[in-house]
């Protein structure tokens, strides 16, 4: 797709996962049309209007055959620098407009140019050009006066410092006299400074003033702003919700000029006020804010400001404007007036790239009409199609914008009832004429996952707007601050029949909302597998455990864990309302919705510990799966994913959360974590109690199996990697005989004998500690002659393991008791067996394994086939320990996976105990040690958590 390729890439990605990605090919009056994938043309209504640029309709006739005629013409486009006398016509003919409109008698004169953010750039530089030459007026005023004073006799007098009542830093506080001169040079560099003081502007919390440099500024949300406040225009947002705030808005801006008069014996100092506000933006609808309408007293207020603070009030109407509310004007329905006027949008008749800055007269800065311009501005074919759109708004008794009222009502009546009928889903319905906004409330999180997931993105109007265009044929879209808002813009020329089908969309918007289904809102991203969503009228609640509040178990912390799906089937599961999805709809939703990957905190939970506390724990999941994240590591491209992760993690502490656990491909990715730079975050992979409930897994199953573990050889395949080797090494604490076995490849023994000698120095230092009772290869070490002199002479030395390694082989040959190997039919010879290489698919069948054998499998991705629990039912296979948590606490019913009540992965386990226990450092960070896992064991067992159950299914 080359407008994907060559021209917006995130934004093309972005319109495919909200099911919007279609392009239209033709347009007439208030239908658009594209092609559907059969090769049909497929007509859409439109009640987006060009947000609001289209009131005439696409291509209307009259304006089409006008621009044509003009072209055929020959009217010129390229003809600066003189006089454009449509320019002129048409600034004439607004000007006898607004005055007709404002009932006031006074020219206005338009500065035109191509776009609603250029008119309001233009009316902040004009404002701006305005306050300069005021202030370089009154500065220069002062100045002269100044230089009167050094000119009379006296002005090198000695005055005492304490006499004058200077401000603060005027002069150096060393000088206690000064000299008349001294005074008034330091006034004049006081004045110089303050002539220099920044601008600033006040707009409304909510607005939306456009996209460039200055505007963008000017803009409420964040969003939008925030990547260019350096840019470093001074804007106040003034809340609508309280317009008594206004006065102190004021005076934090008050600024003051200093005057000296010196009577030839007295120096007085004045004072002459000024405000550094120079101009006041408001949108008397506000659009983009969720079409919003103010108290009175705030438009009140807002003009009060700025007659006594002497700056211009600068109605931005290029949306609500040129007749989209059924007047001229928006501000007219409001009895407000202003100083500078910004028009753009429908001014062009929906056909031409045309704005307008209109200004009152006395506001207008003559100069400014050549200190301004602009190449493509003032065209003729543009302005003359402007002239016609003006006219036709108010020809046959102003019939455009009495539909205009009519069509609206008829719109806004219908959206009332529906929210009537639907007071849990439509908070609010308002607006005026054919700018209209419908208030959703926000969905219940135990509703739907997919809907509160798009809430909590923000995305929950555009997947509505995509469900709407590709299932209904109706096109609308969000306001773009509030998402919630569906904003309603359609030409003047929508059909009732439209409006009518606009109406039983939105019913069937509001009963989907009400029973939780995601299937029309997944179907709609998913439009090309997906032909029709047949009705259904199945409520989808999940029932959610939520806190149990008990006054008696203090919380301690918050702990959140980061999370994804084990595959694309479960998502039914999390969203009970995409069961009827296949599966490879649901991996299609999934790698389409990639833009935004982030789902809504599921929880909290209370997990309680017996000790009589607890810890809030909160998922912060991802939405996407196994193979996802696989495809991640295969590519070695993991920045991506990495950076997801980490703003899961900053999600989750700036929601208070002091501890993050990581699991399944979450912690590999980040290379246990330590991938991640995050301050203020307790980081785990879990790995330290995953590896300490495989460990009680495999003990159970060995008595399960009839297995004494004493007697038995165990073996570790892999055990070159960290985790296996600490399981090894841990093993080694209560069997006989250890096996490593490697891969095989270049290199493969030398590592094995690395975790070989890793293993004796930890038997070693269990010896040093004085807890062999624990440990049955530090028992046996201790056991043989001329081990306790070997230790006491290799004590401290990093080489400590190899050197008994090589004493013990030296002693026993054949008959040690830890053996290297990269042969799999040493398989046969251990009875106990860990899984745990890097391999690419699954390596071992069932005629590898001893009889009666207990295989714990955790590798990624698994090691053994699994056809081998039906065709060796005498083995007893896993993946490791789930763990029981103390009380019965769990997570809900939709996000279990595998676990049931009262279940969590040992990962997540992991990163209570870090709260319980008021851990607020990092844990299992990078490469497990067998202290680690020894320590978190004991917590567990001190707070009540236990095993529950063997891990049987693949939980990655």
């Amino acid at each position: 797709m080359h407008y994907r390729d060559f021209v917006r890439p995130k934004y093309v990605e972005l319109l495919q996962a909200l099911g919007l990605d279609r392009a239209f090919e033709r347009a007439a009056g208030s239908q658009l049309f594209y092609t559907d994938t059969q090769g049909r043309e497929v007509a859409v209504s439109d009640f987006l209007g060009g947000y609001g640029a289209a009131l005439f309709g696409h291509n209307d006739p009259q304006f089409v055959e006008q621009l044509c005629d003009l072209l055929r013409g020959g009217v010129p486009f390229n003809a600066q620098l003189s006089v454009r006398s449509a320019a002129g016509e048409l600034g004439r003919e607004l000007s006898e407009a607004f005055n007709r409109e404002l009932g006031t008698d006074e020219r206005y004169l338009s500065t035109f140019s191509n776009s609603g953010a250029e008119s309001v750039e233009i009316a902040v530089k004009h404002a701006e050009f305005s306050r300069q030459k005021r202030m370089q007026a009154q500065f220069d005023a002062l100045d002269f006066a100044l230089s009167q004073v050094l000119d009379q006799a006296g002005a090198y007098r000695e005055l005492e410092r304490d006499s004058l009542a200077l401000p603060a830093g005027l002069l150096p506080d060393t000088l206690l006299k000064v000299t008349v001169r001294q005074v008034v040079e330091a006034v004049r560099q006081y004045n110089l400074a303050q002539l220099h003081v920044e601008p600033v502007f006040v707009a409304v919390r909510g607005s939306f003033h456009g996209k460039l440099v200055n505007t963008v500024q000017l803009t409420y949300g964040k969003q939008y702003r925030q990547p260019f406040a350096r840019f470093g225009l001074q804007v106040e947002f003034a809340d609508p919700q309280h317009p008594e705030q206004l006065p102190t808005l004021a005076e934090r801006h008050a600024r003051h000029w200093l005057g000296v008069h010196w009577d030839g014996h007295a120096l007085h100092l004045q004072r002459h006020a000024f405000s550094a506000l120079t101009a006041v933006l408001l949108e008397p609808i506000q659009g983009e804010g969720g079409i919003r309408e103010h108290a009175e007293a705030f438009y009140r207020g807002l003009r009060k400001l700025c007659n006594e603070q002497q700056c211009p009030l600068i109605l931005d109407e290029v949306q609500s404007g040129f007749g989209r509310t059924g007047t001229l004007l928006g501000c007219t329905h409001f009895n407000l007036q202003g100083d500078y006027y910004c028009l753009s949008k429908a001014l062009g008749g929906g056909l031409m790239k045309i704005a307008a800055t209109v200004i009152r007269a006395s506001h207008y800065e003559s100069e400014f009409s050549y200190i301004h311009s602009s190449t493509f501005a003032e065209d003729d074919a543009s302005c003359e199609i402007a002239r016609s759109a003006l006219k036709r708004l108010f020809v046959d008794d102003q019939a455009v914008l009495r539909q205009v009222r009519d069509k609206g009502q008829y719109l806004k009546r219908g959206l009332q009832e529906l929210q009537a009928a639907y007071p849990q889903v439509i908070a609010d319905v308002r607006g005026r004429g054919l700018l209209l906004g419908i208030e959703l409330h926000p969905v219940a999180q135990h509703a739907s996952l997919v809907q509160a997931s798009a809430q909590y993105n923000d995305a929950l109007g555009y997947l509505i707007a995509g469900y709407l265009l590709q299932f209904e044929g109706v096109r609308v879209a969000p306001s773009g601050s509030n998402s919630n808002v569906l904003r309603l813009e359609p030409p003047v020329c929508v059909t009732q029949a439209e409006m009518d089908a606009l109406l039983l969309a939105m019913g069937k918007v509001c009963d989907l909302l009400q029973r939780g289904d995601a299937l029309p809102l997944a179907a709609g991203v998913c439009a090309d597998s997906i032909d029709q969503v047949a009705p259904r009228d199945t409520a989808f609640r999940v029932q959610a455990l939520g806190l149990r509040n008990d006054p008696h178990v203090p919380v301690v912390a918050k702990v959140a864990f980061i999370n994804h799906l084990i595959d694309a089937d479960a998502l039914s599961e999390a969203d009970p309302s995409l069961a009827l999805l296949s599966p490879a709809q649901k991996r299609d939703f999934i790698r389409r919705t990639r833009p935004e990957r982030r789902v809504v905190p599921l929880g909290p939970v209370l997990i309680r510990s017996r000790l009589g506390m607890a810890v809030e724990f909160t998922l912060y999941p991802l939405c996407m799966d196994s193979n996802d994240m696989a495809a991640y590591i295969a590519s070695g491209e993991l920045d991506v994913i990495r950076d997801e992760v980490g703003n899961r993690i900053l999600d989750a502490r700036a929601d208070g959360h002091q501890v993050a656990g990581l699991g399944m491909y979450t912690s590999i990715v980040t290379n246990n974590c330590q991938a991640l730079q995050i301050a203020d975050m307790a980081l785990t992979s879990g790995n330290a109690l995953t590896i300490g409930m495989g460990l009680e897994a495999i003990e159970q199953a060995c008595q399960q199996q009839g297995i004494d573990l004493a007697g038995q050889t165990a073996a570790v395949i892999g055990a070159a990697g960290n985790i296996a080797s600490t399981y090894a090494s841990l093993l080694s604490e209560s069997v006989d005989r250890l096996i490593l076995i490697g891969s095989g490849r270049d290199g493969s023994l030398r590592r094995l004998e690395k975790t070989a000698q890793l293993i004796y120095a930890d038997a070693a230092r269990s010896i040093l500690k004085g807890r062999t009772d624990q440990d049955r290869l530090a028992r046996r070490l201790q056991a043989l002659d001329g081990f306790g002199a070997l230790l006491d002479s290799h004590v401290g030395r990093n080489d400590l393991g190899k050197v008994i390694q090589q004493w013990v082989d030296a002693r026993l040959g054949a008959e040690a008791w830890i053996q290297v190997s990269n042969d799999l039919t040493c398989l046969r010879e251990a009875r106990i067996v860990l899984c745990a290489a890097n391999a690419p698919q699954a390596f071992l069948d069932a005629s590898h394994f001893a009889e009666r054998s207990v295989i714990c499998d955790i590798a990624v991705p698994l090691n053994v086939d699994q056809n081998l629990t039906r065709e060796r039912p005498d083995v007893l296979y896993m993946h490791g320990g789930i763990v029981q948590t103390p009380l019965g606490d769990g997570l809900d019913e939709n996000v279990r996976a595998y676990l049931k009540a009262g279940q969590l992965y040992a990962c997540m386990a992991e990163s209570v105990l870090m709260g319980l226990c008021g851990m607020r450092q990092h844990y299992s960070y990078g490469d497990i040690s067998r202290e680690q896992v020894q320590q978190i064991r004991a917590l567990a067992r001190l707070h009540g958590f236990g095993l529950a159950q063997f891990k049987t299914d693949n939980s990655l």
